[in-house]
């Protein structure tokens, strides 16, 4: 009876956001990423928001965000770091922070995490990175494939894998994609290219024909039947890489600091060659896309 209430509350949110969206023409906050810490346990080479130590924010910041974000009118949350699942505050942990954010009505919750320790919380969707293979994923992400993958099983919540594609894996994409699929473990299978500075991007990401090859290669394993999340509405805008940004319905926290879309928004050479796939997807629903509206329900 619980989950049939639940279902029940997001279906009329969905029904409130579209009415507002495609009706009223209205631009109604829809996600809001909360950057709840950057502490992380791993050194991956080309995350950059990772151990500077200013942005760990406290219970009353995280529970006043979190209020305040309602309050505009976001119905999404999507918690990330750092590593959110080390964060602690106050006596309260990530499990708390989910809580407050379901009293709130929040109506889809989300955690991106590295996998490496208990997948506890209840009532969220976890997006765990795995970037490869076992061997790849391993030489990227210090040999932690084997332990994600018994948190994954051992989770309270779904869980979609998550990709970013460098130089590092995409020459092992496809067997990377099925060997993820074949654990069954996944919901869904999510994706983004390296989004960093234009010297670092081109050192480790893929730009230009590269980038179109790479998207082209997803696209292929999508029509395979891999449970990818990629719309083809997204995968078009991606390869055109057109799609209208910064999205407006989107806000950021980090630290103090409120960002429309995303932290890179001031920095035009970052936003240039984004390559966060679920961006192009929201995007893309925003329009009507019927296709990306489909990708995105799987994924939540």
């Amino acid at each position: 009876m619980a989950a049939r209430s639940q279902t029940l509350r997001q279906w009329r949110g969905y029904i409130s956001l579209a009415t507002d969206t495609f009706v009223l023409r209205r631009a109604r906050p829809y996600l809001f990423i909360l950057v709840i810490n950057d502490e992380c346990n791993l050194d991956c080479f080309y995350c950059g928001s990772k151990n500077a130590g200013v942005y760990d924010l406290e219970r009353a910041e995280v529970w006043s965000a979190l209020s305040k974000a309602y309050a505009r009118g976001h119905r999404a949350l999507l918690i990330s770091g750092g590593e959110p699942m080390l964060w602690q505050s106050g006596g309260a942990n990530i499990d708390d922070v989910a809580s407050y954010a379901n009293e709130l009505g929040f109506l889809d919750i989300a955690i991106f995490t590295n996998g490496t320790f208990p997948l506890t919380t209840d009532q969220v969707t976890f997006f765990v990175t795995i970037d490869g293979t076992r061997d790849v994923h391993n030489r990227i992400r210090s040999h932690t494939y084997d332990v994600i993958l018994d948190h994954v099983r051992g989770a309270n919540s779904p869980a979609n894998a998550s990709i970013t594609i460098t130089k590092a894996n995409a020459q092992d994409l496809e067997n990377a994609v099925d060997e993820i699929a074949s654990t069954q473990l996944f919901k869904a299978i999510t994706f983004n290219l390296l989004t960093q500075h234009p010297d670092f991007l081109a050192k480790h990401g893929h730009l230009g024909e590269e980038r179109i090859q790479v998207l082209d290669r997803m696209w292929r394993l999508k029509s395979q039947g891999y449970p990818i999340v990629f719309s083809k509405a997204a995968y078009i805008a991606l390869r055109a890489n057109n799609w209208k940004r910064p999205i407006r319905q989107i806000e950021l926290l980090l630290g103090q600091r409120l960002f429309t879309c995303c932290r890179d928004v001031e920095h035009p050479d970052v936003c240039r060659n984004c390559g966060y796939s679920t961006c192009a997807e929201i995007a893309m629903a925003l329009e009507g896309r019927p296709s990306a509206v489909l990708e995105l329900v799987k994924a939540k």
